[in-house]
C-alpha cells in the first residue's frame, strides 16, 4: 500500500508577502478577464456551489443579533490547466473571516498544496473582479474642475474588509482617490474612513447609500459605486430620472447567496446594461436573482463578463456614454482556481 505524501503547506503568514506584491495585483486583475472569457466560453468547469449556515438553511449560531455567517464552498478547472481547486471560505457576524484552498493535480488527482489563507485569496480574487468590472465600465473618474481639482467619487456601500480590498484594487485601474462611504454604524464608519486615509484616500461618510445615487452636487457625485455588503434588503433604489443624465456603473459582489439584495429590483430593470460573473449562478444568487423572480428582467438580457470582455462595443469608451451599467458577482469558482494556481506558480518560482 502506497500512503499519501503530505501536501505543501502554507499558512497566512506565507501567503500575504506573496499576493501583497502590487505587481501580483496587477496580474491578477489581468488574469481574472482572460479567466472569465475561459468561464464563458465552456472551458472552465465548475461543480455546483455549496452554501452552508444561510438560509434556506438554519444558521450557525441561533438568536445572534444582525447574523449572517456562512460557508461558501466552491470548485473546478479549467480543462487542460495543472490543478482543479477546491476552496472553502466562512465569515460573517459572528464569525470571523476563514478558509482554505486545495490544489489537486489533474494528472494524478493527489491533493499537493493546501493554502491555509483565512478567507485572504477570497477576499483578494473578489477585489480583482470588481477592478475587471469597473476597467471595461466604469465613467471616466479623473475629471477634474477649471481649478485642476478633483470633481468625482467612488461610492462604496459596506465598511468591511472587502470593501477595502475593492478601493485597494481600484487604484491599479484609476487616479482617482475620492472616497464617499456609507456603513451601518458610526463607529465602523469612523474606523474605515482613519484607515484609508492612511492609505492616501479622501474619504467622507454619507448619511444613507442613497446618497451616493443622488448627489445633489456635482462635486459629490459618484459614477462608480460599489456595493459590498451583506444585506437582505435593498439599500440602493430607483433614484429620481436626472441620475440617468449621468454615466453610472454599479458593481455589485456583496449578494453572494440566496436572499441576499443590496439594489432594489426596480432600479435593476432600470439599467441599460446588465452583466455577470455567471448566467447559470445568476438565477439563483445575486442583485439580479429578486428582478428575474419578478419577471422584470429576463436571463437572456444578462450578458456574461467573458462575452462582455470579447464584446467591445459593450465597453464604455465615450464621455457621452450615459448608460446605467450593473454588474454582479456572487464569485465563480475560476476565481479561486486562477488565484490558488498563481500562488503555486510563484512559490514554484523561488525554488
Amino acid at each position: 500500500m502506497s500512503y499519501q505524501e503530505i501536501p505543501q503547506i502554507y499558512t497566512l503568514k506565507d501567503i500575504e508577502p506573496i499576493v501583497s506584491d502590487p505587481r501580483f495585483a496587477k496580474e491578477l486583475i489581468d488574469a481574472i478577464q482572460n479567466g472569465f472569457v475561459a468561464y464563458s466560453q465552456g472551458k472552465f468547469n465548475a461543480a455546483p456551489v455549496q452554501t452552508m449556515g444561510a438560509p434556506p438553511m438554519s444558521p450557525f449560531i441561533a438568536g445572534v443579533e444582525n447574523y449572517s455567517a456562512q460557508t461558501c464552498v466552491k470548485s473546478g478547472y479549467i480543462t487542460g490547466e495543472s490543478h482543479y481547486v477546491i476552496k472553502v471560505a466562512s465569515g460573517g457576524h459572528p464569525h470571523p473571516n476563514s478558509g482554505l484552498m486545495q490544489l489537486y493535480s489533474q494528472t494524478t488527482g493527489k491533493l499537493e498544496m493546501l493554502l491555509l489563507d483565512d478567507g485572504l485569496l477570497t477576499e483578494l480574487r473578489t477585489a480583482a473582479v470588481g477592478a475587471v468590472a469597473a476597467r471595461l465600465l466604469a465613467p471616466d473618474l479623473c475629471v477634474r474642475d477649471v481649478h485642476g481639482k478633483e470633481i468625482m467619487c467612488i461610492g462604496i456601500l459596506g465598511t468591511g474588509v472587502q470593501a477595502r480590498y475593492q478601493i485597494r484594487y481600484l487604484a491599479h485601474i484609476t487616479d482617482c482617490r475620492r472616497v464617499r462611504v456609507w456603513g451601518r454604524t458610526e463607529r465602523n464608519t469612523t474606523k474605515f474612513i482613519k484607515d484609508m486615509e492612511a492609505e492616501g484616500w479622501s474619504v467622507s461618510a454619507v448619511e444613507s447609500p442613497q446618497h451616493l445615487l443622488e448627489a445633489p452636487e456635482d462635486d459629490w457625485y459618484c459614477p462608480l459605486i460599489v456595493t459590498t455588503t451583506s444585506s437582505r434588503e435593498p439599500l440602493l433604489k430607483l433614484a429620481k430620472p436626472c441620475h440617468q443624465k449621468r454615466p453610472l456603473h454599479i458593481t455589485c459582489v456583496g449578494a453572494d447567496s440566496t436572499g441576499k439584495i443590496e439594489l432594489d429590483p426596480t432600479l435593476v430593470e432600470s439599467a441599460d446594461l446588465l452583466v455577470a460573473d455567471s448566467r447559470l449562478q445568476t438565477r439563483e444568487r445575486g442583485e439580479f436573482e429578486e428582478a428575474l423572480k419578478r419577471d422584470l428582467i429576463s436571463l437572456e438580457t444578462v450578458t456574461e463578463l467573458g462575452e462582455l470582455v470579447l464584446e467591445k462595443e459593450s465597453w464604455r469608451v465615450s464621455e457621452d456614454d450615459n448608460r446605467l451599467t450593473i454588474f454582479d458577482s456572487s464569485g465563480v469558482a475560476v476565481q479561486d482556481c486562477i488565484i490558488a494556481t498563481m500562488f503555486a506558480r510563484q512559490v514554484y518560482k523561488k525554488r
